[in-house]
């Protein structure tokens, strides 16, 4: 029972001391794909060349994940990335698609790449509606897929983000807005021209009739458009979920509009809302979303053509990344906040973090604590400042801080002190060689100071005795340990207690 406990908590000690404030933010990790051509969903598929509505044969669709080497937290946010290609061309192969993936994951995320079925007839209305349906019926099966396989991927649920180009724009925006059966266009269900057409066609089915896990969620945690459309704006409406939105465009794009016209300017295809008219709509109701719009520059304005490189990514491509960096940053980083009072020198510290499961303070005087809202004594007069990192489920983090001053240390304050039980952090902390742990008995008896390894092993022990009540230090050589995470632990027969240190030599 006991390795058990130290496994669990190393599991979230590493990722504090060794992966906070940078990571999401800094390239960390080397990247590893875990699954290749991974199966999410069997569909029935256009045959090629996509001439007809009713020439359906099945095919698999698949995904790339990829995940950061080395990486021990069971619970990362994921991003799912869907190329362009008019619903004609591309793959998830495709270069940008790709390198969106090895970034992300270079900063934590785990990242995939996802096919999705193609196939349009660029004459017919019909088969361009359809086809958007069909493929936002893939990202809703692939979404379910994910949640359902999240603690295999070690992924958190609730923090599944999708990013889309051009075409792969248009799902993520319908994944997110066209969310009821009602909102079905009329073209996705059964067609039965007389005389038959190239439009006749099957049922396609509900928004979630393709794929399995049907108690799973369908929809993504944000979104990133990358010069993509709406059907129609009043998709979006007031009391839909408020997941945030991203929009890039370049205002002279003539390939999917950033205002309204057709797509490719074929009089074939009906017009589409491009992030122009998206962008207003969400103004107006006051939904949260974020915009990097360009003038007088064209599709796909980071330098590719249909996802590949043209021949290389240009000065926008920069702007992009860290622009979506920023944007899935703030969406699960926590808010960290804290109010204080004080009596001499005991603070009481409230803890006013919003988003966040752990926290860890530092006190400015070698001491810290990770519990939610400390008590703590200063044992000296000076200027101190409080520091109060806060940490997501995914492990992203934030400070705040604020100094304190101490001007007395007063009788009754150390009267106190030397009344309880106390375990108090090592200093310094992290050590190199050397650290001092000290404790405060408030009876004399017997007391046992051990040092244990993550796994529960104990490695050295530093008191093993009858002990005067008091306060007390213990001096503690480190040599001969490897760096890393371990733990000390106080135990008499009325208090037990342990804490963390971190050895980096």
């Amino acid at each position: 029972m006991k390795k058990l406990l130290f496994i669990l908590i190393f599991s979230f000690c590493c990722t504090t001391y060794s992966q906070t404030i940078t990571r999401y933010i800094d390239n960390e990790f080397n990247v590893v794909e875990t699954h290749i051509n991974q199966v999410y969903a069997t569909v029935p598929q256009l045959k090629d060349p996509y001439e007809s509505e009713n020439s359906i044969g099945y095919t698999n669709l698949t995904l790339d994940i990829f995940q950061p080497e080395g990486d021990q937290l069971q619970k990362r946010p994921m991003l799912v990335c869907f190329h362009s290609g008019g619903f004609m061309v591309g793959t998830k192969e495709n270069d940008d698609m790709l390198e969106f993936c090895k970034i992300f994951a270079q900063k934590g995320y785990v990242t995939a790449t996802a096919e999705y079925r193609l196939g349009l007839n660029f004459f017919s209305n019909i088969s361009s509606e359809r086809a958007v349906y069909r493929a936002v019926q893939d990202s809703r099966a692939l979404l379910r897929y994910l949640r359902e396989n999240a603690s295999n991927l070690g992924i958190s649920p609730d923090h599944i983000y999708i990013l889309g180009s051009s075409a792969g724009a248009l799902i993520v925006l319908h994944n997110l807005f066209m969310d009821k059966e009602s909102e079905r266009p009329a073209s996705s269900f059964a067609i039965n021209n007389a005389p038959t057409n190239s439009d006749n066609g099957p049922d396609l089915g509900t928004l979630d009739a393709i794929g399995s896990y049907f108690n799973q969620n369908s929809q993504a945690n944000g979104v990133i458009s990358l010069w993509g459309a709406l059907k129609d704006t009043n998709l979006i409406e007031i009391g839909d979920p408020q997941i945030p939105v991203f929009l890039a465009h370049g205002t002279a794009d003539n390939i999917v509009s950033f205002g309204y016209g057709s797509p490719f300017q074929l009089s074939t295809l009906s017009p589409t809302y491009g992030s122009e008219l998206i962008d207003k709509r969400l103004t107006h109701i006051n939904y949260p979303h974020q915009t990097y719009f360009v003038a007088g520059v064209g599709h796909e304005f980071y330098g590719v053509s249909n996802g590949m490189w043209d021949p290389a990514p240009n000065q926008y491509w920069d702007t992009i990344v860290w622009k979506v960096r920023d944007f899935l940053y703030n969406i699960h980083r926590p808010n960290s906040e804290f109010t204080f009072t004080q009596n001499n020198n005991e603070v009481t510290f409230t803890n006013n973090s919003s988003n966040a499961i752990a926290w860890h303070w530092d006190f400015g005087d070698g001491q810290s604590s990770e519990e939610q809202n400390p008590i703590h004594i200063f044992t000296q007069t000076g200027n101190y400042t409080v520091t109060l990192t806060s940490y997501s489920e995914v492990y992203s983090s934030d400070l705040s801080s604020s100094n304190i001053n101490i001007t007395t240390v007063g009788v009754k304050d150390e009267s106190k002190l030397q009344s309880e039980f106390a375990l108090y952090q090592n200093y310094p902390n992290p050590l190199n060689q050397n650290t001092v742990i000290s404790y405060n008995l408030p009876v004399s008896g017997f007391v046992s100071l051990k040092l244990y390894d993550v796994f529960g092993n104990e490695v050295a022990t530093l008191v093993n005795a009858d002990t005067e009540a008091g306060y007390h230090k213990v001096e503690f050589n480190a040599n001969g340990l490897s760096n890393g995470m371990y733990f000390y632990e106080l135990r008499t027969d009325k208090f037990v207690e342990m804490k963390k240190m971190i050895l980096l030599k």
